[in-house]
Parts: C-alpha cells; sequence; structure tokens
C-alpha cells in the first residue's frame, strides 16, 4: 500500500545518517497503523493522513526507536486519539473506538492484519455468481470503484432490497468462514 505523501515523512535533516533506518521502522508500522485507522471507520483518505500525522508525532517525540511492540502500541494509541479528535472536530461519535482495540488486540495485533486479510480474501474467493458479483462491485474489488447498491442490482437483475438482503447473507458467510480460517 502507498500512501499519498508518505515520502513527506522523512528525518529532520540533522540525521541524515538515520533515514535508512527510520524509513524502515515507517515501513513496518505503516500498514497496521492505516489497517486499524480503517477498522475505526476512517475513510481511507482520513485513514492515509492520520497515519502520517501518527509518524509524524512519534517522529517529534523521538520515539522510533522503541522496540516493535511498544512503539505499535505508541502508534495504535496515536491514531486513535487523532482519529477521535478528527470525530469530534466533525461531531460524529466515537463509542466504536473501544471495542475496536479490543478487537484490534485479539485478531490483528500480531501481525497487522496481514492474517485476517488473507483469511477474508480466501473466504471471498469462494463466493460464487452474484454473491461474489455484489461483493466485487459492493466494495470495488479489483480496479473498479464501489458502486450503489441501486446500480448493482440493475447490473445483477435484481432488486435493490435484494442486493441489500444478499449482501447481508454474504456478510454472515464471510464471517464465519474467517472465523473457521483463524480458529
Amino acid at each position: 500500500m502507498a500512501l499519498k505523501g508518505m515520502s513527506a515523512i522523512s528525518p529532520t535533516p540533522a540525521a541524515p545518517a538515520a533515514a535508512p533506518a527510520v524509513a524502515s521502522v515507517i515501513a513496518r508500522h505503516l500498514r497496521g497503523v492505516w489497517r486499524y485507522l480503517r477498522m475505526l471507520g476512517a475513510a481511507p483518505e482520513v485513514a492515509d493522513d492520520l497515519t502520517q500525522e501518527s509518524f509524524v508525532v512519534a517522529l517529534q517525540r523521538g520515539v522510533l526507536g522503541l522496540d516493535p511492540p511498544a512503539l505499535a502500541t505508541f502508534l495504535r494509541r496515536t491514531a486513535r486519539f487523532l482519529f477521535l479528535r478528527h470525530l469530534r472536530d466533525r461531531e460524529e461519535p466515537d463509542e466504536l473506538a473501544d471495542a475496536v482495540d479490543e478487537l484490534w488486540q485479539r485478531d490483528c495485533a500480531a501481525d497487522d492484519g496481514d492474517g485476517l486479510l488473507a483469511a477474508l480474501r480466501a473466504c471471498v474467493e469462494t463466493l460464487t455468481g452474484r454473491a461474489r458479483q455484489a461483493v466485487a462491485r459492493s466494495y470495488g474489488l479489483g480496479a473498479d470503484e464501489p458502486q450503489r447498491r441501486d446500480e448493482i442490482a440493475r447490473e445483477l437483475g435484481m432488486q435493490p432490497n435484494g442486493v441489500k438482503t444478499l449482501l447481508q447473507r454474504v456478510r454472515q458467510q464471510l464471517r464465519a468462514c474467517i472465523e473457521r480460517r483463524n480458529t
């Protein structure tokens, strides 16, 4: 995943020798912070911005030298704070954040969500027919942009409520598939 402007996160000019080490640390934690923000509900572009801001805070505080688990915790807490501040600025509710933290620790902390994402991809591959088409169109899988439910319904010869029901059933199917793979 390449975030827009991630090259803007660089060490201070006073420490050019540390640049490869900083870049390595950022590369190691980048996906995890971004995925964590998406789990919190951040839109992709918001997650891009807040991920960058989290690393800027870490650079400013000089914590990039922490051991990886401690740094990952610092970055997630910083990202969470920044996201909650982002929500407050828009007067949106923030009750979901605690539940996401718990879920992240349970399912994603060990590998920054790579295992969960691999399980999801494998489960999506098992879908067939309309279910697979509806998921691909609804979530913009591949090169396509996500489509609205009425557009998907038209393409699949269904009613919009039928697409909604199909997607609800498919989400349940995918959830069960992922749980089977992760146990």
